[in-house]
């Protein structure tokens, strides 16, 4: 644990990526939160938030995106000659004059050219290959980052360079290495244990209730929490 922490404190550019559960993405928007407050250069790999999380952020504008795109085409398809773009107000296209050659549609490629990140934080993934095999083409430059692994299965691949993996809640897991929470960051650890226990039916535990005791003190409205999320589902 103090190996994940240290790994954090040392990184500037951090890739969060979520599993598809409500505990695992609350989680990890707790930590967004968190790790932008620390002045920490944030991404998060999702594309849209489930309608029962969209409470805990209303839009994803905030997030940073990468911004260096490539569209690549083999030298074996086609031969181009000239490029040129066209922007207006309703598009941006681009225009290829072509000396030879056909291009079809699979012939097109697009990816993300940038840096790659200090560190890559995998929250409630079992198989990180796996997570990123339909996204590849966007996202490969994260392959040969290091992972901080954070999971609470025992199916768990053990894919990270560090590996947190704990049956408990991810939430335990993630107040492990981070010390301090914002409000924000607090409702997404609430949300994630509501998740986690279906709202405190299962699952209990006395380490549970204290986290939750805390959390309220530090500004998550467990009504408001229930309100949005089963509300919304």
């Amino acid at each position: 644990m103090q190996e994940a922490k240290n790994t954090i404190i040392n990184a500037k550019s951090i890739y969060l990526i979520p599993g598809e559960s409500a505990e695992a993405i609350s989680c990890t928007l707790a930590l967004f939160y968190t790790l932008k407050e620390s002045g920490k250069n944030v991404n998060l790999v999702l594309e849209d938030l489930p309608e029962s999380l969209k409470f805990l952020s209303p839009s994803l504008d905030f997030i940073s995106y990468p911004k260096n795109f490539v569209f690549s085409i083999p030298e074996s398809v086609a031969k181009i000659s000239q490029i040129y773009y066209e922007k207006n107000p309703d598009n941006f296209k681009i225009h290829l004059t072509l000396d030879s050659g056909v291009i079809k549609k699979d012939n097109v490629s697009f990816y993300f050219t940038e840096l790659k990140p200090d560190l890559i934080i995998t929250i409630g993934v079992q198989d990180y290959i796996k997570a990123l095999s339909e996204r590849l083409d966007q996202y490969a430059f994260l392959l040969d980052s290091p992972i901080l692994n954070i999971d609470n299965s025992p199916a768990n691949k053990n894919f990270g360079k560090i590996n947190v993996i704990a049956e408990k809640s991810l939430a335990e897991l993630i107040l492990q290495i981070q010390e301090k929470n914002n409000k924000e960051s607090a409702k997404c650890l609430m949300t994630s244990l509501v998740d986690y226990t279906n709202n405190f039916k299962k699952g209990l535990t006395a380490q549970i209730f204290q986290i939750a005791s805390d959390l309220i003190k530090q500004g998550a409205d467990l009504n408001e929490i229930n309100n949005n999320f089963y509300g919304r589902e």
